[in-house]
């Protein structure tokens, strides 16, 4: 029997400290002037993430396991696909980037990618790292290569992120890795997604071993995101924590499983609350190998209540990449606020790196008499074009909220 009372839920999950308070979003106020936590002034943003190995994650279990594993998610991820197609829900595809070719060869030593450094073995293997890879072809072994896969993923009509989960699925802490080996994976990674027009730019660590001694080498590589997980204090959910390297730490909130004595939707009702509360992120990850009735009830619930709650505008479902991007967005805008009788202008400035967190749209919380008569902005580049501005029903501070390009230079107001 499971137990169904929320608010005996709550208060369990309260004390096994699964609601211990997370990062706040810094403050970005001009003369009451504000830029929303998350884009559109939701209360919370949404982040789902996939581990994407294949058989590569479960080399440590033994051939039958990762072949089990690796057959599931080939079975699974077809599946999953059309499932968040349905909801128009994206996430960020955390890939091995040895998925991404369609056939490696050994090198005439015998060794499968001789030119790659080796990590040192965490006890779990033994051997050469590389002595499970087939050498073959995706044809042959489609457990060990998944470009047809990734196809798929780009195709949907749900526009998903494809990040990297390392080239081979190695241990990034610093016992079993180095810089070099860091290094070469980054580098593969970035080689093997280049033909598919891809570049990484969100990293999840493999085993969620972090290593944050290589922050710049991931900063270096355009990583803008990692999946955090907090041993040490054990928060769920935060606002994105930003490192001195400009790479953003998103909590991992909870793993998407069966559980045997609460149901497991209700749960994360509770956290997407909690987050909506706080102005936090819900993180939620799944490995595609899991059992299909997992996605068919679990996963189908929370993105059934995840879609309710964004139809609302209480939600932002962003991948990690956008997380970031909007949250560096927000941080290196300056903003100068002009009032001339009944006509407002704000100017803005922005250090942001786009050719590495790309474009984001900001949101503005201008306080407001009522809807403007007129609105125009101006971009860098002298063009001037319409911008949407809405005041919301029932809102009670009066405050429009404007969706800013990241290359706007001025907006006016005229009331």
């Amino acid at each position: 029997m499971k137990l169904r009372n929320t608010t005996v839920l709550e208060s369990v999950f309260t004390i096994m400290g699964n609601f211990v308070r997370g990062n706040a979003p810094p403050t970005k106020l001009w003369s009451g002037i504000e830029v929303a936590p998350f884009k559109d002034n939701a209360d919370a943003a949404i982040c789902i993430s996939a581990d994407f190995e294949l058989s590569w994650g479960w080399r440590a279990r033994g051939q039958e396991i990762s072949e089990f594993k690796g057959k599931n998610s080939r079975r699974n991820i077809p599946f999953i696909l059309t499932l968040l197609d349905d909801y128009s829900i994206p996430i960020t595809w955390a890939t091995v980037g040895h998925l991404f070719l369609e056939s490696c060869t050994r090198s005439s030593s015998g060794l499968a990618h001789a030119n790659m450094p080796r990590p040192l073995s965490d006890g779990t293997w033994t051997g050469d790292w590389y002595s499970d890879d087939p050498c073959s072809n995706v044809q042959k072994d489609p457990l060990w290569y998944g470009p047809d896969l990734i196809q798929q993923i780009m195709e949907c009509r749900t526009s998903h992120e494809v990040g990297t989960h390392s080239f081979s699925h190695i241990d990034f802490t610093g016992c079993y890795s180095s810089p070099e080996v860091v290094r070469r994976e980054l580098e593969s990674c970035i080689d093997a997604m280049q033909p598919f027009g891809l570049s990484p730019k969100s990293l999840v660590f493999p085993r969620n071993r972090s290593e944050y001694s290589y922050l710049p080498l991931l900063a270096s590589a355009g990583i803008v995101a990692v999946r955090h997980r907090d041993r040490d204090v054990g928060i769920r959910l935060s606002h994105p924590q930003r490192t001195s390297t400009g790479v953003y730490k998103i909590y991992e909130s909870m793993n998407l499983r069966t559980a045997r004595h609460y149901d497991y939707v209700q749960k994360a009702k509770l956290f997407i609350r909690k987050a909506m509360e706080r102005h936090a992120v819900y993180s939620l990850w799944f490995h595609p190998c899991e059992s299909i009735d997992l996605f068919e009830t679990q996963f189908r619930g929370i993105l059934d209540y995840i879609d309710s709650e964004r139809k609302t505008g209480r939600l932002w479902v962003a991948t990690m990449a956008e997380l970031a991007g909007y949250c560096e967005a927000r941080e290196q805008l300056q903003l100068r606020r002009e009032r001339n009788g009944n006509t407002l202008t704000l100017s803005f400035r922005s250090s942001l790196d786009r050719s590495r967190y790309g474009t984001p749209e900001l949101s503005l919380l201008i306080p407001a008499p009522g809807e403007p008569e007129s609105v125009w902005l101006e971009l860098t580049n002298g063009e001037r074009k319409p911008v949407d501005v809405r005041l919301p029903s029932g809102n009670g501070l009066r405050k429009l909220i404007v969706n800013l390009p990241t290359n706007a230079k001025t907006l006016q107001l005229t009331f």
